[in-house]
């Protein structure tokens, strides 16, 4: 489109590309039809006053030279049609004059008529750059709405994908909610019941001996002792306080160590020396990376064994999870990724980590998590650690 406007623009006007035999047709036709009308009209009109006409008629449309042209052909005619004698030619220096006014009068038409040509040449000239600015903006405004939808149509993606995945955590808190009122209604609640009842039994027994309440109250301290130990167990699966008092390698010892005796699974833990103090946010993020992958071990690997590696260097922390069970197809993770897996992701993006699976069918699997040195140092703001601590303890909230 700007290439024809250009092309547009180097070409001669329209004026300056009438041909030379047009515009000197011009002139004699002029000429000619100022000698017909002097003819008729010499009793009213003079005939100098009817070529004076043609001769700016012809300079007009024609330019300087078709009107020169035309002022040499009037004068002859004048000199032949309309000077005595009548029908020849003498030439006289009294025609020098009337030459002169008609070569005035054609050079006077052929400048007004420049002049005129070239304003307008000027005005189309720029109507055509106004026209080409008007298209190149216009599509400039085309490719900035192609741009703005395309960036509206992403967003619209990534915050569907949000929306999908706060709906699943949401569900998620809801099923970890109902399972944990079940235990506490279906477990907790019924030994608590029999501990009232057995309470009650107690009470209205009459002349019980020392031996008979001895078994009696033996029997309840056991029961009590087991409803302690549930209760213990079920605060643990929210919050380990042993994260909070110990730190992160203790609190891992003791989850591995219950894990594989529940589970009758051994698991290895090797660990090197963490910096410390390691943030809060750091080392809940990979206890609940840890827990959440010993329970898919236990769910879907069938592995007879694990191993769990920790280290860190000047690099930053690497956190390693393998098992010998029957593995899957890791290319197909994101298509069929559960939430589990989902809130590592999201737990390892807050503290700027990543994680990598290394898995095929009948070879095991391997997680390998990375958190940046950065994200270990201890921040020297004491609100930004505590905001870190209870965004991921709210993710942990929502997540179990």
């Amino acid at each position: 489109m700007q290439g024809n406007v250009e092309t547009d623009r180097g070409a001669p006007s329209r004026h300056a590309g009438r041909s030379w035999l047009f515009r000197y047709g011009v002139a004699v036709g002029c000429a000619g039809a100022g000698l017909l009308i002097a003819l008729q009209t010499v009793p009213v009109l003079h005939s100098s006053t009817v070529f004076l006409a043609a001769v700016v008629i012809a300079s007009w449309f024609g330019g300087p030279g078709p009107g020169l042209l035309t002022a040499v052909l009037a004068t002859w005619v004048v000199e032949y049609f309309f000077t005595q004698p009548l029908h020849s030619f003498t030439p006289t220096l009294q025609q020098i004059p009337r030459l002169a006014v008609f070569a005035v009068l054609a050079l006077l038409g052929g400048w007004a008529s420049a002049t005129r040509r070239k304003a307008e040449d000027s005005l189309q000239q720029a109507r055509d750059e106004l026209e080409v600015r008007v298209q190149e903006r216009t599509a400039q405004l085309q490719r900035t709405n192609e741009r703005l939808q395309s960036e509206i149509a992403e967003r619209r993606l990534v915050e569907k994908a949000v929306e999908q995945l706060a709906g699943r955590l949401i569900h998620a808190q809801e099923q970890e909610r109902a399972r944990i009122g079940r235990e506490l209604h279906d477990h907790i609640s019924q030994m608590l019941g029999v501990v009232t009842i057995r309470i009650d039994q107690l009470r209205a027994v009459e002349g019980a001996t020392p031996s008979m309440l001895d078994r009696a109250l033996a029997d309840l301290r056991l029961n009590i002792t087991e409803l302690t130990e549930d209760v213990h167990r079920l605060s643990h699966r929210l919050h380990s306080s042993t994260l909070d008092y110990l730190g992160l390698v203790p609190a891992l010892q003791k989850l591995i160590a219950e894990f594989s005796d529940n589970r009758d699974l051994p698991v290895a833990f090797d660990y090197q020396p963490l910096p410390s103090p390691l943030p809060s946010g750091v080392a809940l993020c990979l206890f609940r990376v840890v827990e959440e992958s010993l329970t898919n071990i236990a769910k879907h690997s069938g592995a007879r064994s694990a191993r769990i590696s920790l280290g860190s260097d000047a690099d930053g922390l690497r956190l390693v999870v393998e098992d010998s069970g029957s593995g899957f197809d890791a290319a197909s993770l994101q298509s069929r990724a559960g939430l589990g897996f989902v809130s590592m992701q999201e737990r390892l993006r807050v503290i700027r980590g990543t994680i990598v699976v290394d898995s095929a069918p009948s070879r095991g699997t391997r997680i390998e998590v990375w958190v940046p040195a950065a994200s270990l140092r201890v921040s020297e703001s004491a609100d930004e650690n505590e905001e870190t601590a209870r965004a991921l303890l709210a993710r942990d909230a929502s997540t179990r």
